[in-house]
């Protein structure tokens, strides 16, 4: 799946661009996504992982296996750039599952806050592929976190500064 020819495919107007709640998906309720974003706010703890992302793909045709994948890229809030799209994971609906859940790191790119995340389920019975496409802003600031060691770096070396 290439997201950027994906939005411009879906679309009834090729040139609109893609932005924060933009949402598109194959007819038929057959799948849809959320995403939930963890962020680093304060001076990482011991246990610190990157800002995760967690999206979770949801089947409305339970008991119906199917195999999905997830797809990303970055984006500028006005759509003028979208960058490259990345299989950030995959997984399988099962007779008795109908929701997986893939976890990435989203490295933060200053200028480019709007991540684009898809889904595409290929159902074993042979229907027809599902897709979904949502584009959201990122909910973590890259530079939050980098606020305590420069305040700690502050106060150890003040003492050492001539006024």
């Amino acid at each position: 799946m290439d997201i950027a020819a994906t939005w411009r495919s879906m679309r009834e107007n090729a040139a609109d661009v893609p932005h924060p709640g933009a949402h598109l998906a194959t007819a038929g309720p057959s799948v849809t996504t959320s995403i939930k974003q963890d962020c680093v706010v304060a001076l990482p703890p011991v246990s610190y992982s990157p800002d995760l992302v967690t999206i979770a793909v949801t089947s409305h045709r339970p008991g119906v296996a199917g195999h999905v994948r997830v797809y990303a890229n970055l984006n500028t809030p006005n759509g003028s750039y979208q960058g490259p799209t990345t299989k950030v994971g995959e997984n399988d609906f099962s007779a008795t599952s109908s929701e997986v859940s893939i976890r990435f790191v989203v490295l933060p790119w200053t200028g480019v806050p709007v991540l684009g995340f898809g889904a595409v389920v290929d159902w074993v019975d042979g229907a027809p592929q599902s897709l979904t496409l949502d584009y959201v802003l990122l909910a973590c600031n890259p530079w939050v976190w980098w606020w305590w060691p420069t305040r700690l770096l502050d106060l150890l070396t003040r003492p050492f500064v001539k006024n």
